[in-house]
C-alpha cells in the first residue's frame, strides 16, 4: 500500500429545495431565490491518500467549525471506474454515501448524534480527475427525503500533494 500525506481544499455550495419549491409555489416562476441564497462551504484541512489494491482512498478530518468535530471522511474509489465513489464518515457523525454515473439513485444513511436516518442520493455528476499526484473531484448530487428532493449539493475537493 502506498501512502502520501495531502492538503485538502474542499469547496461545498448547497441549495435548499424545499426552499426554492415553496418561493415557486407562492410566487410562480418570478420566484427570487438565486444562487446567493446558497449556503457555502469553504475549509482545508491535511489528510492522507492511499493506493490500496483497485481503489484510491482519500481521507481526512472534518471541520469542527461546521458541528463536524471528531469525524473522519473517507472517499474511496475504485482506480478503474473515478465515476463512482464511496464516502465513508466515521466517529461522532457517521454515515455511508455512495455516488455513482451508472447507478444515480442510492440508498444512504446518516447517523448525527446518534440520531440515525435515511434518505437517497441521486448523482446528477461525477467528475473525478484525483490520482495519487493529487487532482480534483467535482461531485454535484441531490438528496431525497421519503420521496421529496430536499437539497441540492455541489461539492469540489482539491488535492494537493505536500511536500516535506
Amino acid at each position: 500500500m502506498t501512502e502520501k500525506k495531502i492538503r485538502v481544499k474542499i469547496h461545498s455550495q448547497i441549495s435548499d429545495l424545499t426552499a426554492i419549491n415553496a418561493v415557486e409555489q407562492i410566487m410562480g416562476n418570478k420566484g427570487s431565490y438565486s444562487a446567493a441564497d446558497d449556503d457555502v462551504i469553504e475549509f482545508s484541512t491535511d489528510g492522507v491518500i492511499r493506493e490500496n489494491g483497485k481503489n484510491l482512498e482519500l481521507e481526512y478530518e472534518e471541520c469542527a467549525e461546521m458541528g463536524m468535530e471528531n469525524t473522519v471522511t473517507t472517499l474511496i474509489f475504485p482506480k478503474e471506474e473515478p465515476n463512482s465513489l464511496n464516502m465513508v464518515r466515521s466517529g461522532e457523525n457517521s454515515a455511508g454515501l455512495v455516488f455513482s454515473d451508472k447507478e444515480k439513485r442510492q440508498p444512504c444513511s446518516y447517523n448525527v448524534g446518534g440520531y440515525p436516518f435515511d434518505f437517497c442520493i441521486y448523482t446528477r455528476n461525477i467528475d473525478n480527475k484525483i490520482t495519487m499526484s493529487g487532482g480534483v473531484l467535482k461531485l454535484d448530487y441531490v438528496i431525497e427525503m421519503h420521496g421529496m428532493k430536499t437539497q441540492r449539493n455541489r461539492f469540489t475537493i482539491k488535492v494537493d500533494e505536500l511536500k516535506i
